[in-house]
């Protein structure tokens, strides 16, 4: 996109403090972009900062530019806050010596935040999906645009030729130079109507997975919660939702939140990882539990939300600590007396979304709690509601939040899955099918996906009605760990199939036969975790590494702490493993062999079996051993 070196300063009254400088590096700035198509490139920031003088009653002066370090030379090198493409903002940053802190994200016209790269190949190409280019020429953008880079990479092997802008990546492709090109999702509209590409010259056939895109950053020095509190104005004034063309405006970032089962959208990427451990880990506090370590803490701010069992086995006990000092905030027991295979405490990570928080017993019962106080909103009997067989491991499935649905398993005949309005507990839809499974569910290309006794699906969010369903070949599986989506592509692994990968069709169902697979890697409970174009994961006593492309393993390590069940997370360049024995991993996530940069014990306990998940807040890491939990800091 075109440069515009612009600094423009708001007129308005003189107002006693320093002007505020907002730096703005949207591409889709009025200032920053081709504006030849209606609707999309136009806007305006201008007004944004009208309506912040209002809020914050400060002046706010603006300055356009593509690079952080052009923009800071006309800023005296002040920049107050700074909007734009996530990666870029953070990588300019970081050559500026700029310390900044994320406050909040803008929403798109379809509300999201996501920004997703996508293939494109001219009209006369004969692939059809991104898995057809294995091999051949592909133009990407630069490595701050992860969209098109990274995003890429990850999902198939060829000849990358990496170009210093997504526009020369989409010029080469119309020059014949290359097979495909990578670009923003945004872009092909503008190529066209700025003239850079010609109409209907090219298609698209696959995209990559979404990345943050729009994100507002602050210095150290500002108040962020006076700032979110101007920022959440947008969403009122439908005329300046209009001119950011942004379905809902900002969406504030809670940096200390671990939501769900593996994280914000159950992926196991955590924000940040340390280059070394500290040793030992500094630890913050600890706070006793009665129960075995089964499932893992759910965070929002200072509520860390903990599964527990009383100490007889009669009753399940959900504690609410500070994560500031870990004393007991509220917590709700209730009984729960009988017998299951492998203790009958709780299974399920909390989910807490928008004040409330989701709280599912092994036995079935599931309650919705207020966050703050604890008080029972209201609850419900997964099996018992639905007249459902209550399974041999017990209801191990976090319930799925989508808008005002909350997507539950009873896995009964006619009510295999059910959706309840998350606010009142009411049914919204019941479908028929098999019985359920251990696997949490996932959100993806516009379904529900996940697993049932039988088999793997998709459903309808609105309706409930299966769209696709998948048996595997090589014979059923208990069907445990949770599937991934890698772009277009969904990655399982289980313990009887293999790992495969996935795609879809043009009517977004799964294609049956797998792109790639890897029979070795056959995981029974621990999840995959993709990192710099890798999977890694741990079956029965080894640690594997794949290449993501190709599902070719790269490495692989036996060792008996990876015998039971294993936890990984990535920030993208490090992976980090909590086994069920209490070791703590960090490993280089690129390195060509398993070469652990730092490995401890944090628990004295010479074997903590530890099933539960990680959870984290910042540099904040909570930890479960038999008898504790504990806050650990990741950083000295």
């Amino acid at each position: 996109m075109r440069r515009w070196l612009l600094h423009l300063v708001l007129a308005g009254t003189c107002l006693a403090e320093t002007p505020l400088q907002l730096v703005v590096m949207d591409p889709l700035a009025l200032q920053l972009s081709c504006t030849c198509v209606k609707g999309t490139g136009h806007r305006r920031y201008d007004l944004l900062a009208k309506q912040m003088e209002k809020q914050l009653g400060r002046e706010v002066q603006l300055t356009f530019d593509e690079s952080l370090a052009l923009a800071l030379q006309r800023t005296n090198g002040e920049a107050d806050l700074v909007i734009g493409k996530d990666a870029v903002v953070r990588a300019d940053a970081v050559k500026a010596g700029l310390k900044l802190q994320d406050v909040a994200a803008l929403t798109d016209p379809r509300g999201e935040t996501k920004l997703r790269g996508v293939f494109l190949v001219r009209q006369d190409s004969k692939a059809k999906t991104p898995a057809d280019l294995a091999g051949q020429k592909v133009a990407i953008g630069p490595v701050e645009d992860a969209e098109s880079n990274a995003g890429a990479k990850a999902m198939l092997k060829a000849a990358w030729r990496e170009l210093g802008s997504m526009d020369a990546a989409a010029l080469a492709l119309s020059d014949g130079e290359v097979d495909a090109a990578v670009v923003s999702e945004f872009m092909p509209v503008l190529l066209e109507g700025c003239g850079k590409l010609d109409k209907g010259s090219t298609r698209t056939i696959g995209t990559t997975e979404g990345v943050p895109f729009i994100r507002l950053f602050a210095n150290e020095g500002i108040d962020k919660a006076k700032l979110a509190q101007a920022l959440e104005s947008v969403a009122s004034n439908p005329d300046l939702l209009t001119a950011l063309e942004s379905k809902n405006g900002f969406v504030i970032e809670d940096n200390d939140a671990w939501p769900d089962w593996r994280g914000e959208g159950r992926r196991g990427v955590v924000s940040s990882l340390p280059d070394k451990l500290p040793d030992p880990l500094p630890k913050l506090w600890s706070a006793p539990l009665t129960g075995p370590p089964m499932a893992g803490a759910a965070i929002s701010g200072d509520f860390v939300i903990v599964p527990d069992k009383s100490e007889d086995g009669k009753t399940d006990v959900f504690r609410c600590l500070s994560l500031k000092d870990g004393h007991e905030r509220w917590q709700l027991a209730y009984d729960a007396p009988d017998d299951l295979e492998y203790t009958n405490a709780p299974r399920a990570t909390p989910v807490i979304h928008a004040g409330l928080v989701y709280l599912q017993g092994a036995l079935g019962h599931l309650h919705c709690v207020d966050l703050t106080s604890g008080h029972i909103v209201w609850w419900r009997h997964v099996f018992a509601d639905f007249k459902a067989e209550r399974l041999n491991w017990g209801a191990s499935v976090s319930p799925l939040v989508i808008d005002d649905k909350l997507i539950i398993a009873p896995g009964a005949k006619d009510a295999s899955l059910v959706a309840l309005n998350r606010k009142t507990g009411e049914t919204v839809w019941q479908t028929p099918g098999h019985a359920a499974a251990y696997s949490a569910f996932i959100h993806a290309k516009d379904q529900i996906i996940g697993y049932d006794a039988a088999s793997i699906g998709g459903w309808d969010v609105q309706t409930g009605k299966r769209l696709w369903d998948h048996v595997p070949p090589d014979g059923s599986d208990f069907n445990v760990t949770t599937p991934v989506m890698q772009g277009d592509q969904l990655l399982l692994a289980t313990e009887n199939n293999g790992a495969r990968l996935h795609r879809f069709d043009a009517q977004n169902r799964l294609v049956p036969e797998p792109t790639m697979k890897n029979v070795d890697l056959a995981p029974d409970t621990c999840t995959p975790t993709i990192a710099a174009s890798r999977v890694f994961a741990t079956p029965y006593g080894e640690l594997f590494c794949l290449e993501l492309a190709t599902m070719k393993t790269l490495w692989r390590q036996q060792n008996d702490m990876f015998h039971d069940h294993c936890n990984i997370v990535t920030d993208g360049r490090h992976v980090l493993l909590w086994t069920a024995n209490g070791d703590l991993i960090l490993l280089d996530a690129a390195a060509d062999k398993f070469q652990p940069i730092s490995q401890q014990r944090p628990f004295l306990d010479k074997h903590p079996d530890s099933l539960a998940h990680p959870a984290f807040a910042g540099d904040l890491i909570l930890l479960r051993s038999s008898k504790e939990i504990a806050c650990f800091r990741l950083t000295p």
